[in-house]
């Protein structure tokens, strides 16, 4: 580090405040049906139900049957969760999902809103429970009148569309099966699937399956198109999809006539681990050797192909991108070590099956604390869909407390036909971690998507997809590799390699700066990336990493960044002031920009409400300027309470009304639940900014609400961190040292150097 540079600030937590709780949106019920209304038609359904159940044949139910219960357009938010009513009703909640619907307003315009359906787990004695209890004459409760005029339609789900989510041409292969929850009966449940696929000669030694008590339990099965068909008739399941597997995210790769460049010297390498689960390495290669530990925990025989792929991508993650070396330079002592486990082939070759691949992973990850940042430059091929994937929730689960990251490549078919196709892959689509894209230079050396690289949107949770985007190459800019014969650069591009220059430099960030967990470097890596257009979009993402660390780490003098880290409990809300230099004259504007990260658990059981915990954000300008309404309501003014002193008074003598909190940037109207989403309100990552005069910024602040879904009764406290920098544009002063002055609880961050994070080994 040169003398010049200034590390971000830490500490921003002590000056965190309690804030005071806000009211949510009012609830409006007057469009809902009459309570009798809707109770004579619920009746009727589920006493139709009734009769539906005794149709299944044995095989295809156990004793409890999967229902689900529709409710109206557009009120899927959670505070419209029928809960009252699935108390009272005797049944079991197993889960829920959101499908978008069009649908018009008052003024027959159309738009688009979500269908919340409800999955419900019932005996026959349940639902004649539920029933009787609806046609007795008690008095309801409150809530279960209002949950009960939302419901819509209660059935026995149809399963047979789901055939259409796999193509035409779909006529073998492996597909993952997802089964609701079923609690203690979950043993019968599986049974009952074991049974019903033997009696349609599935091939049972290849089945396998993984259940997520209390969540749902994931098989996968290679079978037919004719038996699919036939095995989405078993009532407890709840989605099914292709899993398929392709070569390494269709590496192509050249041999280039370009010679690698020498082995770096000496006998000292890095203490920070990057964890890689791939087709493992060639151990062998010199510029390799003493810097990737190959591991083997399938034990099957390797393959060529596996290698190669293996080989690069743990050279990208020491080296990066070899083209600016040449065959007489000597490659510098990397950053990270690579801990590398091979996962690929499975212990059958013939039957690429990536449950094999997912069960090492939940082995591995929670025995290996010391190692922070994972790499996972496989998946499976196709498109995420609506119903989360068992590869996506394992590394959801291992990362549900902030406590590592994954970076994981979004996949290489971006540039297919049609858009749901080049939809990015799983597990990229991981709510806690880093989906990571490509991008390649265009004609005027400007950033562009790479053809290849996969686009979003992502599921709810993390809407924004690819989080980021790094350099992958492409035909007239080929990322250099480490190839493993011949001692010549591989030539290839694709997501595959844009991934580890993005693990590697996640991992140095988290290894050199004392401040820095995987939480707080996913916030920083977000924070400090730019798009081209300053904007996020599905393409590239918030746009590229910067080339070096001291970027993301550091400051300048009119540009200051600072950190928090802290937790709070959902429903609490926290005033997180921004340390801003109001004594200074500067007559331009100031840009203030923050980026949130959260880290979440996660109930699968409820698809479009998949992440449990959310923290809004709403900026204050102004700690002084509130609003004053006429005794009439007619007007509003803004007032200053420090400066307008003397005529708040004289406005308060005449009735006017101060509003409760100070006017916010973010604007005091409630939202609709389509416009908070439309807003990214449940993603696990917020980057926000807000341009103005620095004579309208008066102690600025924003307030954080934390909020749970799912599991209300049992709240879990919920890990963050901000990352804020205040830019003092066209100011010639140094509003860093400002900042430390005045600002005294902030501390400096301490920046290991390279030599620092190294140790000594034998070579």
């Amino acid at each position: 580090m040169g003398k010049e540079f200034l590390p971000i600030l830490a500490k921003g937590e002590e000056y965190i405040e309690v804030e005071k709780p806000r009211n949510g949106a009012p609830t409006d019920e007057s469009k809902l049906p009459k309570f009798q209304d809707a109770k004579e038609n619920l009746i009727q359904q589920i006493d139709t139900t009734r009769s539906l159940i005794k149709n299944i044949p044995d095989e295809l139910r156990v004793s409890d049957i999967i229902l689900s219960m529709d409710l109206l357009p557009g009120y899927y938010a959670k505070s419209y969760y029928p809960t009252n009513l699935l108390r009272y009703s005797g049944v079991q909640d197993v889960g829920s999902k959101n499908t978008p619907v069009r649908i018009k307003d008052e003024k027959n315009k159309e738009h688009f809103t979500m269908v919340k359906t409800v999955f419900i787990r019932a005996s026959d004695d349940e639902l004649e429970y539920f029933s009787d209890y609806l046609k007795s004459s008690s008095e309801y409760k409150k809530g279960f009148i209002s949950d009960l005029r939302r419901i819509e339609k209660f059935t026995i789900p149809n399963n047979s569309n789901i055939i259409e989510r796999f193509p035409e041409t779909w006529d073998f292969g492996r597909v993952e099966f997802i089964l609701h929850p079923f609690g203690e009966t979950e043993p019968e449940v599986i049974e009952k699937f074991f049974t019903l696929m033997k009696g349609m000669d599935v091939e049972i030694s290849k089945v396998k399956y993984k259940s997520y008590y209390p969540g749902p339990t994931f098989f996968s099965v290679k079978c037919a198109r004719e038996q699919l068909i036939k095995l989405l008739k078993y009532n407890p399941i709840r989605a099914a999809h292709p899993l398929e597997f392709r070569a390494m995210q269709n590496f192509s790769r050249t041999l280039s006539t370009f010679s690698l460049p020498k082995p770096s010297e000496g006998n000292i390498k890095s203490k920070i681990i990057v964890g890689m689960f791939d087709g493992g390495v060639d151990d062998s290669n010199s510029l390799l050797k003493g810097y990737v530990i190959e591991k083997d925990p399938i034990g099957s025989l390797s393959i060529d192909d596996y290698l190669e792929h293996g080989t690069a991508v743990a050279g990208t993650l020491l080296y990066g991108n070899l083209q600016k070396y040449s065959d007489k330079d000597v490659l510098p002592i990397p950053a990270v070590i690579v801990d590398s486990y091979r996962v690929l082939p499975p212990s059958d070759p013939m039957d690429i099956d990536l449950y094999e691949a997912i069960d090492v992973i939940e082995e591995i990850v929670p025995k290996r604390p010391d190692i922070k940042v994972y790499n996972l430059s496989m998946g499976p091929y196709g498109p995420i869909e609506d119903e989360v994937s068992r590869f996506t929730y394992a590394l959801d689960s291992l990362s549900g407390e902030g406590e590592r990251l994954f970076c994981v490549a979004v996949g290489n078919d971006g540039d297919l036909p049609d858009e749901q196709s080049r939809r990015i892959q799983a597990p990229s689509d991981t709510v806690n971690g880093l989906g990571v894209g490509a991008f390649t230079w265009g004609e005027k050396d400007n950033i562009e998507r790479a053809p290849y690289s996969c686009i979003g949107e992502g599921r709810e949770g993390c809407k924004i997809k690819p989080d980021i985007v790094a350099f992958g190459g492409s035909s007239k800019h080929p990322f250099h590799l480490v190839g493993m014969k011949g001692g010549r650069k591989l030539l290839s591009q694709g997501t595959s390699f844009s991934t580890p220059l993005v693990t590697s430099k996640v991992a140095e960030l988290i290894g050199r700066c004392n401040v820095a967990d995987p939480l707080v470097a996913r916030a920083l890596i977000v924070h400090s990336a730019k798009h081209p257009d300053s904007i996020h979009d599905k393409y590239l993402g918030y746009g590229a990493i910067p080339d070096s660390l001291e970027e993301i780490l550091g400051c300048e003098e009119n540009r200051v960044t600072i950190l928090y880290k802290q937790r709070m409990l959902p429903t609490r809300f926290a005033k997180v002031p921004i340390p801003f230099i109001g004594n200074i004259q500067n007559s331009s504007s100031v840009e203030i920009s923050w980026t949130i990260a959260i880290a979440t658990k996660l109930n699968p059981n409820h698809t479009g409400d998949y992440t449990n915990h959310c923290i809004e954000d709403t900026f204050y300008p102004s700690a002084y300027r509130y609003e004053f309404q006429s005794p009439d309501k007619k007007r509003k003014v803004l007032r200053n309470l420090i400066l307008d002193k003397e005529e708040i008074n004289q406005l308060v003598s005449e009735g006017w009304i101060q509003s409760k909190n100070p006017k916010s940037e973010s604007g005091n109207q409630y939202q609709t639940e389509d416009e908070r989403r439309a807003n990214f309100k449940w993603d696990t990552i917020a980057k926000k900014s807000k341009t103005m005069r620095w004579s309208s910024l008066e102690s600025p602040y924003i307030v954080l609400h934390a909020m749970e879904r799912n599991n209300p009764q049992d709240m879990e406290f919920i890990n963050y961190a901000i990352a804020v920098t205040v830019h003092y544009k066209k100011y010639a002063g140094n509003a860093y040292e400002e900042t430390v002055k005045q600002y005294s609880k902030l501390e400096a961050s301490r920046i290991s150097s390279i030599n620092d994070i190294m140790v000594k080994v034998a070579r």
